[in-house]
């Protein structure tokens, strides 16, 4: 018998979920059928595995030494490989938190890096978040999380759970659209109004490339709006450039890229959605990812233990690469 308590970073999570990723070899069956005849009590009571386990919750598993060596994963390990992160890596991190408290963390992600890995065994900004804070979880089986996607040359902000209130949290003002997300964007030609863009998005999983239409074409599309206003506009020899911002209602994947591509004014850089002028450009300035930038969010009212993000306003500054071109705005 081994027995576990409960701490506040894995605390809101179930007994089933919490139980899984101690005995991560373990399939769920077995989990549930040692539940079923009490091989695994949560302080000392027989548990579904449905209860939400608090701090300082004691969870017992009536499992013999052999059985736990089968399906715990060897110490200090977890169900994921291990990724090598560079002493670099670690520091420019660290220089990228923007706002942390116990339960979360916002960070400026850089361009050229992935939100989450995938099979090119890169190094993601996940496996940076995880590695950051290594120390704090340590005991835990509770893992911190991005919460929010950005496509791997889009810069700016994400935000982390670092707790299972956190983590819940956040995606659940994400889900619900509460949670205001802006982002900052330079595009070809001039945007003279503001304007909310409505349409439908059906994603082609084999390119990996969006289109976005007026109408439904296909079981596969989805509603997407996207609201924008322009900010400034720039000059660059006889170019005209828009910088926007947009307020993100939906958040489908290439969306913002999509439907500016789509309204004729593609984004500075874009090495998939694009018209041969604004290509041209991008080339000629030597832009090497689309300059597209997660600004600004907002948080709604938010109530319990996270209650002080409530209304709260986090900023990322824009990368070099965009200020590069927003130096030559005009009036």
């Amino acid at each position: 018998m081994k027995e576990f308590k409960v701490n506040t970073t894995d605390e809101g999570q179930t007994l089933l979920r919490y139980v899984s990723k101690i005995l991560q070899k373990a399939p769920s069956s077995v989990i549930r059928k040692a539940l079923r005849k009490k091989n695994i009590d949560l302080n000392g009571k027989k548990a579904t595995g449905s209860e939400a386990l608090k701090s300082g919750d004691s969870v017992k598993i009536w499992f013999s030494d052999e059985t736990f060596e089968k399906f715990m994963a060897p110490q200090g390990k977890n169900s994921t490989t291990a990724v090598k992160i560079s002493k670099e890596a670690l520091n420019r991190f660290k220089r990228s938190i923007i706002y942390e408290d116990r339960n979360i963390a916002i960070v400026n992600k850089p361009a050229n890096l992935l939100s989450q890995s995938d099979d090119s065994g890169e190094v993601s900004l996940n496996d940076e978040l995880r590695a950051h804070y290594s120390d704090l979880t340590k005991m835990q089986t509770f893992k911190p999380s991005i919460c929010n996607r950005l496509d791997r040359n889009t810069s700016g902000l994400v935000l982390c759970g670092l707790t299972t209130k956190g983590l819940q949290q956040m995606n659940a003002v994400l889900k619900d659209r509460s949670i205001h997300k802006y982002y900052k964007t330079i595009v070809y030609g001039r945007i003279t109004e503001a304007m909310e863009l409505h349409g439908f998005l059906t994603k082609d999983h084999k390119t990996n490339e969006v289109k976005v239409t007026k109408e439904k074409v296909s079981a596969d599309s989805v509603p997407i709006e996207t609201d924008l206003k322009p900010i400034a506009y720039i000059k660059i020899d006889d170019t005209i450039l828009t910088e926007l911002e947009i307020l993100l209602v939906t958040g489908r994947s290439h969306q913002i890229r999509a439907h500016l591509t789509s309204i004729g004014h593609p984004i500075i850089g874009d090495p998939k959605y694009f018209t041969p002028e604004s290509r041209a450009f991008s080339d000629k300035q030597k832009v090497k990812r689309q300059l597209l930038h997660s600004a600004r969010v907002q948080m709604p009212k938010i109530t319990g233990e996270l209650s002080m993000l409530s209304g709260k306003e986090f900023e990322a500054p824009v990368p070099d690469d965009m200020e590069k071109l927003l130096k030559h705005r005009i009036k």
